[in-house]
């Protein structure tokens, strides 16, 4: 069951920092649990030979195709849906603004030489190219490790001239991106979306977040439509975070870009929901951020320890402006209620605007169809069930 979500810009409205659709229920209440899900399931557990899909990223590409990505999960020992299964990252595709998905197909499988089995692909972060002479091209970053073994975790890209029915051979750039890093240890990108920056002096730039090794986070680069790429600003977790990773990233209207990531002070409970994100800002199109470490950002009142996503309302003209929503879990301590998050500031404060739903939810990504309307991929499942039981789509309206 689907009820129409509408986000509303004013001031009031935000003041008030409700939902704004009819029978929603405020911010921090306890409603009771629903009986369906919300939104339209794009990839559903135990189907297609897998145990469960997990991570989702979304991309509107050139020809107005919406694509979605996640991971695809094998069963691994006795735990669920396992982060270091083997996974398989694999592809939907929406003709009609997510109405209806195609059958699902395999972007990347297998181990660097070829194999098909014993490898993890995942943290997909698909990134469009409007500019330049690779206009139309779909870029995907994401990462790679051994079934059951983090302690190696190698960056690769490939992309789709194609508008992602075709992709080219997914090529390692961990001496790209991890020039001063320990090869071994932690690496991943995203997950989510990356960009391409708009204004400004690096226009054309495409920028993702990544976080590695020693609670860091930071942006790589590429000025050549995904073709290398360059690790650029880094900075450590908030000084007493106790948890910090997964860092999305978008453009504001002076160029500036705002990274921001998933972190956690104190317990995982309702008093540390304020401390759930921390972000870091670059003026130099992702060569460096203006401060030495990430900080907490305190007004995004958010689920500690779950990734969030972020998105640039002015996406779908083509430009950025400083109009930002980001969605994320509001739960104290489940992964649940996820809601979307407003700023006109580009990023420096958030107030909350609208909950997609009131069941399990979990990992996020965003993307505008259109001027009015953002639409959101995310893991859900109801309460007799798991977070990770569903990925579903579902849109919002945005009303000034």
């Amino acid at each position: 069951m689907t009820m129409r979500k509408v986000i509303s810009w004013s001031a009031a409205a935000l003041l008030c920092g409700t939902a704004l659709t009819a029978g929603a229920t405020p911010l921090g209440a306890s409603p009771d649990w629903p009986d369906t899900l919300d939104g339209t399931p794009v990839f559903q557990r135990e189907t297609g030979g897998f145990e469960c899909y997990r991570i989702p990223a979304m991309v509107r590409a050139a020809d107005g195709s919406l694509l979605a990505f996640a991971e695809a999960r094998r069963a691994h020992g006795k735990k669920f849906c396992a982060d270091d299964a083997s996974i398989d990252l694999v592809m939907r595709r929406s003709t009609d603004n997510g109405k209806t998905w195609s059958k699902m197909s395999t972007v990347l499988k297998g181990d660097p030489e070829g194999q098909n089995v014993g490898a993890t692909r995942g943290n997909a972060v698909p990134i469009v190219v409007t500019q330049g002479s690779h206009k139309g091209r779909i870029v995907l970053l994401s990462t790679w490790n051994k079934e059951g073994d983090s302690s190696q975790r190698r960056p690769f890209v490939q992309y789709s001239d194609d508008h992602g029915r075709t992709w080219s051979k997914a090529k390692d750039i961990t001496e790209e991106v991890k020039p001063n890093l320990p090869k071994e240890g932690w690496y991943a990108t995203g997950p989510q979306h990356g960009i391409e920056i708009k204004n400004g002096d690096h226009a054309g730039r495409l920028v993702a977040g990544v976080n590695f090794e020693g609670s860091r986070g930071g942006l790589i680069y590429s000025d050549d439509g995904g073709e290398t790429w360059t690790h650029g600003a880094e900075a450590p977790a908030p000084s007493d975070a106790d948890h910090f990773s997964e860092v999305g990233v978008e453009e504001t209207a002076d160029g500036s870009l705002i990274a921001i990531g998933r972190t956690r002070k104190g317990e995982k409970d309702e008093s540390t929901r304020k401390y759930s994100r921390a972000v870091a800002v670059s003026r130099d199109g992702g060569k460096t951020f203006d401060s030495r470490s990430f900080t907490f950002q305190e007004d995004l009142v958010t689920t500690p320890e779950v990734q969030g996503s972020i998105v640039n309302v002015d996406q779908a003209a083509g430009r950025a402006g400083d109009r930002l929503i980001y969605a994320a879990p509001q739960h104290g301590n489940l992964r649940k209620d996820l809601g979307l998050f407003v700023s006109d500031d580009g990023g420096t404060s958030w107030k909350h605007a609208v909950d997609m739903t009131h069941n399990r939810s979990g990992y996020s990504d965003m993307t505008m169809l259109d001027e009015s309307t953002v639409g959101v991929l995310y893991e859900t499942g109801l309460e007799s069930g798991d977070a990770r039981d569903t990925i579903v789509f579902d849109t919002a309206d945005l009303e000034d």
